[in-house]
């Protein structure tokens, strides 16, 4: 079965925000969060969706973000909903981001076009 693999930027250096959107977005507590030297990392596995967010600013001068990747076993249509959800959830929050998603195959490879979601 295929998946759907997405990717985003959440504009924002503070990871208890972008976590606590997270998890109000996929309806759970429990995500495994890790302070490193270099930022932050947030992760959470189950058995439909693998996400990965992490603080991307290597130094003070880049925009505080974090990157966003994963899959989840769904729809084209599901997911882009999903990941407008999400969107709105950052910007009621004042947060930009964007995102996009793309159907892969077993082997990892694109099947469709991308859709962003901005």
């Amino acid at each position: 079965m295929n998946k759907i693999a997405f990717y985003g930027s959440i504009y924002s250096g503070d990871y208890n925000i972008v976590a606590s959107i997270l998890k109000k977005w996929l309806l759970t507590d429990n995500l495994d969060i890790k302070i490193r030297l270099r930022g932050e990392e947030i992760l959470y596995e189950k058995e439909k969706i693998y996400l990965y967010c992490y603080n991307a600013v290597i130094d003070e001068v880049e925009e505080p973000s974090f990157l966003l990747e994963g899959n989840i076993s769904e729809t084209l249509d599901q997911v882009k909903a999903l990941l407008q959800q999400l969107l709105q959830k950052y910007r009621e929050q004042d947060i930009n981001s964007n995102f996009e998603c793309v159907e892969i195959n077993e082997d990892g490879n694109e099947v469709s076009e991308q859709l962003y979601i901005k």
